[in-house]
């Protein structure tokens, strides 16, 4: 795996950003279809104990990666030839990361008593954790080499064979299955792309730099709390609205709010080879964001538009009860537009280190969804609340970006 040469094309982005794109839908599918096929298997009190179990691990690999994986867009690209010695680094520190994060979620009593409700809960518990850790981290390892085009292949991969595993252990093993249906592919993901990545990555043009202490604490400060809160922010208001409204009523907006997360997770991953480019090539910024902001626009808003229109129909798969989140559905889909502008705004501020602004755009978005979910009346108000939030949001951003892009270094 040799790294992209600063000059590529910039179709070459746009390809990235759409292979990046295209993983998360992969993997967003592949979850629902892998529950959907669980609960037709398993009794539902195994699927809530395994379903448990696993956003444990996930919610711990959320917060064990460090914010790393955002950071290594920026410094791989400046690393030249001392790239694999920033990759040795930034995979050692995840690592200890999600066994640390591991560890304190096995001995705290309520992670204790997510593990201990599955069969051998602990000796699982750790290497989903930590196998997942950098299994996600490894995404940004390949965007940053300039190999995105195989992050699907990696996701694809793992998804056919989760669901191949779980449909074979599962009637056998019971809730064992599910649980092993993860870890497997995940565990073989992170070894086979570890070694290839390894073995194949060459030395980068010229003598190449490596973040200091100074650009690190700079960078990761105020950014690994926001993405903390981002990770807490998806699980959190499905929370909040069950308390609120009811078990009927968090159905129907755990299966909007998902979907809206995995555009919002779409959306990102289209951004973050503009992170790689600006980080090379700082004196494009102007070109380099005005191009992927277009891109980005013209790649979503038709996905955000046809959503719209066949809303009711796409919630009516998960059964005639769920319809009633037509229209927060589409309040939430049409709060998106002005939220790709704040997703190219959170880049821009990445690709410059500049930690402080990507934490507070997370924190901003965390933070109103949270008061909104905990105030409004209605699920109808919280979208509202959301579209009117993410406007203002996006005028705001849009008039920074014109600002620190006056067509020179930003």
């Amino acid at each position: 795996m040799t790294q992209t040469k600063p000059g590529r094309a910039g179709k070459g982005m746009v390809a990235d950003g759409l292979a990046l794109s295209a993983s998360a839908g992969i993997t967003a599918v592949a979850g629902m279809v892998g529950w959907v096929l669980a609960a037709r298997l398993l009794p539902a009190a195994e699927v809530g104990d395994t379903s448990a179990f696993v956003s444990g691990f996930l919610l711990i690999a959320g917060v064990a990666e460090l914010g790393l994986g955002p950071a290594i867009l920026r410094w791989l690209p400046r690393s030249g030839a001392k790239n694999r010695r920033l990759l040795a680094r930034g995979y050692l520190a995840v690592l200890l990361g999600g066994l640390a994060g591991s560890a304190v979620f096995v001995l705290v009593p309520a992670g204790a008593d997510v593990v201990h409700r599955l069969p051998a809960g602990v000796l699982l518990f750790v290497p989903a954790a930590v196998g997942w850790t950098l299994f996600q981290f490894q995404d940004a390892v390949l965007t940053g080499l300039g190999q995105a085009r195989w992050v699907p292949v990696e996701n694809g991969s793992f998804s056919v064979l989760r669901l191949a595993l779980l449909g074979a252990l599962a009637p056998v093993v019971g809730s064992l299955g599910l649980v092993l249906s993860w870890m497997v592919p995940t565990v073989l993901g992170v070894v086979v792309v570890t070694v290839l990545v390894f073995r194949r990555v060459r030395p980068g043009a010229g003598p190449g730099e490596l973040p200091d202490r100074r650009e690190v604490v700079r960078l990761l400060a105020p950014t690994y709390p926001a993405t903390v809160c981002v990770v807490v922010l998806y699980n959190l208001v499905p929370l909040i609205i069950l308390h609120r409204f009811g078990a009927e009523a968090n159905a129907v907006f755990f299966v909007v709010w998902t979907a809206i997360n995995a555009l919002d997770v779409a959306a990102t991953a289209f951004v973050n080879p503009l992170v790689v480019r600006l980080s090379a090539e700082p004196e494009h910024a102007r070109s380099l964001v005005r191009g992927a902001g277009g891109r980005l626009f013209l790649v979503f808003a038709p996905v955000l538009l046809i959503g719209g229109v066949l809303a009711g129909l796409l919630l009516a798969i998960f059964g005639r009860d769920y319809t009633q989140g037509t229209d927060l559905l589409r309040i939430l889909l049409a709060a998106q537009l002005p939220r790709l502008a704040v997703v190219l705004a959170v880049g821009v501020h990445l690709a410059a280190g500049r930690g402080l602004g990507v934490a507070a755009l997370h924190a901003v978005t965390a933070l109103a969804a949270v008061v909104l979910a905990l105030v409004m009346p209605s699920q109808l108000t919280f979208g509202i609340g959301m579209l009117v939030a993410q406007g203002v949001l996006a005028v705001v951003v849009l008039a920074d970006l014109r600002t620190r892009l006056p067509g020179a270094r930003s």
